[in-house]
């Protein structure tokens, strides 16, 4: 049963009704299930994977006022599974009680939170999956304590055949095999011990990427093919090698199952992914609310014209340029490297200052502006500026016609910098000379520049 969509209006930040479609497996390429939530903090990327677990629990979910916002004052979720809608509504405006319309399917979805600390001693219980999610449904308020995993630590160790199956996706993402087991106190209490060298850590003590690897493999050891598995912020306490293994994990696996996430690391975007079915939608957060942008076929076109057979500028999607899909408005593209080291030295020379921040370290020449533009544009920047030379003059009047929203312009050089003739290639005369000093000719309009796009920057 695959999840197709989510529509929400109502809850927190969604005054208005946002839509998200869902990667949907094709049982074969890696990433094809795989669904990345990206935006800054409190967007609402928290906020739609609580709507997704309020299909969970053994009762229908109250939307209690501080949930529902204030200027719908109720709420609507409808989800869409294999072309077939049901929803959660509230009964009536102004109430926190719900109700389930249309069938509802037997999908199971897994959501694994943010926040994964967990009571370091506790008593015997054993949950199943199917028993986990039917026992922790939506909370009426965030909580900072992780519901049921120790119930679910009990669940892997009482069978071999599970443990082995969790402790080889752990070892996965450590890069070694975990020992650990369930000790139980003098007082009878239970806690989770871990083992490192001659060493071994209480649950007390443990640190919290391992906490959090444990939390996060608990969702996915015992998953199938018709599951839906849900994790917020999986980078949280991890080193980079940790959550690059991880990311690969989760690539893997979301061949023949959906995953959804919610990230702030461009280590869990993967470009293959996207030209292969993942889904990215960025979620931000405005004076009309939370929105959610997805890039769609034409920029999953862009994306593979950037990053396929790009052989002198491969750094143009390295993970500079990823963090593309984690960055604030004020963007500005340029044509190369040179340029992004050496326009800021520029304006510091004519006492002026770049507005904005650069993309990576360029496009890998100007063609490649307009791939950029239409992907940001599809996940909903507003501010973003392209700065070429001053011989695509053509290119700057395409720009400013297909993306009117954005600012393209030209240096008054035809480079940035002076550089010599070379064998079969002509000499060029750049706004710098050869020591890197500002060329008295074209300080005015260079400055002209500058301010031009600190004015648009500022006007939006």
């Amino acid at each position: 049963m695959a999840l197709e969509s989510i529509e929400i209006i109502g809850y927190r930040g969604f005054k208005k009704k946002a839509h998200i479609d869902f990667a949907i497996p094709d049982g074969k390429t890696p990433g094809s299930g795989l669904t990345v939530l990206t935006g800054p903090n409190n967007a609402g990327k928290s906020s739609i994977l609580e709507c997704m677990r309020a299909r969970s629990g053994y009762q229908t979910p109250s939307f209690s006022a501080g949930v529902r916002n204030a200027s719908v004052d109720r709420v609507d979720i409808t989800y869409v599974f294999d072309g077939q809608a049901e929803s959660i509504k509230s009964i009536r405006k102004g109430s926190s009680e719900a109700s389930v319309n249309g069938v509802q399917s037997q999908a199971n979805i897994f959501v694994l939170p943010s926040r994964r600390a967990f009571n370091p001693y506790f008593g015997r219980a054993i949950n199943t999956r199917e028993e986990h999610i039917r026992n922790f449904g939506l909370p009426s308020q965030r909580s900072a304590i992780l519901s049921g995993f120790e119930s679910r630590l009990f669940n892997i160790l009482r069978d071999q055949d599970t443990s082995h199956a969790f402790n080889k996706l752990v070892e996965e993402v450590l890069g070694f095999k975990p020992e650990w087991s369930i000790d139980q106190s003098e007082e009878g209490n239970y806690f989770l011990k871990f083992f490192s060298s001659n060493h071994s850590h209480s649950s007390d003590g443990m640190g919290e990427g391992i906490v959090s690897i444990f939390a996060i493999i608990d969702s996915l050891y015992d998953s199938s093919p018709s599951d839906i598995v849900v994790i917020d912020e999986p980078e949280l306490s991890l080193h980079p090698t940790l959550q690059k293994r991880l990311a690969g994990l989760l690539l893997r696996l979301s061949r023949d199952r959906q995953i959804v996430i919610s990230t702030h690391s461009p280590y869990f975007v993967d470009l293959k992914a996207i030209q292969g079915g993942a889904k990215l939608v960025r979620i931000v957060s405005g004076i009309e609310g939370t929105k959610a942008y997805a890039l769609g076929t034409e920029s999953v076109s862009a994306i593979n014209a950037l990053s396929q057979g790009n052989l002198y500028n491969p750094h143009v999607f390295g993970l500079d340029a990823r963090e593309l899909f984690f960055q604030e408005e004020g963007i500005i593209l340029t044509e190369g490297q040179e340029d992004v080291l050496l326009l800021p030295r520029i304006a510091e020379q004519l006492q002026e200052k770049v507005a904005g921040h650069f993309f990576g370290w360029g496009v890998g020449g100007a063609g490649n502006i307009r791939h950029l533009c239409r992907i940001l544009n599809d996940l909903g920047f507003k501010k973003v500026a392209a700065v070429l030379d001053g011989d695509k003059l053509q290119e700057v009047e395409y720009l400013n016609k297909q993306f009117p929203d954005y600012f393209a312009c030209a240096i008054p050089a035809e480079d940035i910098r002076t550089k010599e003739p070379r064998k079969e290639v002509q000499g060029v005369e750049g706004i710098l000379d050869k020591k890197l000093e500002v060329r008295t000719e074209y300080a005015e309009n260079t400055k002209r520049v500058l301010t031009s796009i600190r004015d648009y920057m500022d006007a939006l």
